[in-house]
């Protein structure tokens, strides 16, 4: 469930670009470095935990869908990804941005 822009001027250029990206290979780079950083920093390991966690709760009073799994946790990982991280990621996907975009 990655974010997208909200806002109608935003998604005309989405798509597009995260088409570009995934053709020239700027998205697989930058989803691998995030994967290695928030690994890194234990973001992984702890939102596997807290899905477990979860989930094991859940099927104590009958269980839950891996959809609501999901919309129940995404905003708490979302909000966990450390600062560090998202900056370098923001960085990465602005210097890509600017190659792509003349402002």
């Amino acid at each position: 469930m990655p974010s997208v822009p909200r806002d109608n001027g935003s998604m005309s250029l989405y798509g597009p670009l995260r088409r570009r990206m995934l053709e020239n290979g700027d998205w697989d780079r930058i989803a691998a470095r995030l994967a290695r950083e928030l690994n890194e920093k234990g973001w992984i390991d702890r939102f596997r935990d807290l899905s477990k966690e979860t989930a094991r709760r859940a099927e104590a009073i009958g269980g839950v869908s891996v959809d609501t799994l999901m919309t129940e946790l995404w905003p708490q990982a979302e909000d966990e990804v450390p600062t560090v991280v998202r900056q370098d990621t923001i960085g990465a996907i602005r210097k890509v941005l600017e190659r792509q975009i003349e402002f």
